[in-house]
Formats: structure tokens, C-alpha cells, sequence
């Protein structure tokens, strides 16, 4: 019986995390929907801190050395592509309210399969959203 209840909260859990994921990036506006945020909350609940994706504007970026701005579509791909709910490797690099005014309003840079990410990275991330 105890294996029978156990089984049926697992299945559950997966199912909304499935249908959680199955509305998220459907376009690139890098400001994250309601839907968005909510998955980002709870699929980083451990790593994010006290960052809270409600309301956020993202910058993506990938690459083995984080060179590579991608897309919010992208970033969620990934994650659907996964086979198991394992999480993604990624961190947030939270920016400061002066760097927020000058890249339009990012709030932060989400930064997921990268290997080393550099400040001097970075930098240039923050340029080429500058411009």
C-alpha cells in the first residue's frame, strides 16, 4: 500500500511538471511570462537564492566558454529535451541596477551549459546587449 501511494504522488509530480514545461517558450521575449516564471522558481527552487523570476527580463547565454547569447525558445528546449526532470546546469548572474538601465531592463543573465563562464565574459555579454 505504502509503495501504491508513493507511485501515484510520483506520477502526479511528473505530470505537472509536464504540463508546467509545455507552456514555456513559446516565443523570445526575453521578459518571462507568469507561466515562465512560476517553472523557473520551482525548477531552480535550490540553486536561485533569493532570485525570484517573477516578472524578469533574461538574457540567455550558452556556449563552452559563454560566448553565445541564445534565445528564451531555446533555453526551454533544452529543457524538453531532457529525458529525465534532472536539472539543467545553469546559474544566474543577477545584474546591477545600473547595468539593468543599461541593457534596456535585463534583470539577469541566465547562463546554462556553459563551462567557464569569465567576467571578462561577461563584459562582453553585457556589450552586445548594450548595442
Amino acid at each position: 500500500m505504502k509503495l501504491f501511494i508513493i507511485s501515484i504522488l510520483l506520477f502526479c509530480s511528473f505530470s505537472v511538471f509536464s504540463q508546467n514545461i509545455d507552456s514555456c517558450g513559446y516565443d523570445n521575449n526575453p521578459k518571462l511570462t507568469i507561466q515562465e516564471s512560476k517553472f523557473l522558481n520551482e525548477y531552480y527552487k535550490e540553486t536561485r537564492g533569493s532570485f525570484d523570476f517573477s516578472n524578469k527580463k533574461i538574457i540567455f547565454v550558452t556556449g563552452p566558454s559563454g560566448s553565445s547569447i541564445s534565445t528564451k525558445t531555446d533555453f526551454f528546449n533544452e529543457i524538453k529535451k531532457m529525458i529525465e526532470p534532472n536539472k539543467l546546469a545553469m546559474s544566474i548572474d543577477v545584474l546591477t541596477d545600473k547595468e539593468k538601465l543599461e541593457t534596456g531592463g535585463y534583470d539577469a543573465i541566465l547562463i546554462y551549459w556553459v563551462k567557464v563562464f569569465a567576467p571578462s565574459q561577461r563584459g562582453n555579454i553585457l556589450n552586445q546587449i548594450k548595442h
